[in-house]
């Protein structure tokens, strides 16, 4: 009697023998919080025993390609006069801030940004009562764009990484 030898993996797993290219994608990524990167490693173990979801997958694919916003910010304050140029081109440094008009980038007083200190890059329209702590915030709401799109533009605006494919 000859055995029953099938291609296919067991019922009882059904899983993929390696990693989903997003997760390993995901998981190569080396600005991970602890928390992220705990759920990315389940989700490896998990996928071990069978498939990952739909909503599984596309949440490694987004985890894989967002934006490293530490690395963007971080080139971003170093160079923040030469960004605030960029960004708001009416207004100018007064002090340990630079003051502009509005979002819209005129000359003015209503919206500053602090260009010193532990509080680097917080701004806040006080005509609108707009605010955010960082220059990729800052670039999303002078742009009206999602923080994503505004993180991939400021680093391209400043020739470094952060985007990722």
């Amino acid at each position: 009697m000859q055995a029953n030898v099938s291609s296919r993996p067991p019922l009882c797993c059904g899983a993929a023998s390696s990693t989903p290219p997003a997760l390993a994608a995901a998981l190569a990524r080396s600005d991970l919080s602890p928390e992220l990167r705990a759920f990315l490693l389940d989700l490896q173990t998990w996928s071990r025993q069978r498939n990952l979801t739909p909503r599984q997958r596309a949440a490694c694919k987004r985890i894989a390609t967002a934006p490293d916003f530490t690395a963007v910010n971080r080139a971003a304050l170093a160079r923040l006069p030469e960004v605030l140029a960029r960004l708001l081109p009416g207004g100018g440094a007064r002090g340990a801030e630079w003051h502009a008009g509005s979002l819209r980038g005129e000359a003015g007083n209503s919206l500053r940004v602090r260009l010193r200190g532990k509080r680097a890059g917080a701004w806040c329209d006080f005509a609108t009562g707009e605010k955010g702590g960082d220059p990729v915030s800052l670039a999303a709401a002078v742009a009206i764009l999602s923080q994503e799109d505004a993180a991939c533009e400021l680093a391209r605006m400043l020739g470094v990484g952060g985007c990722f494919p």
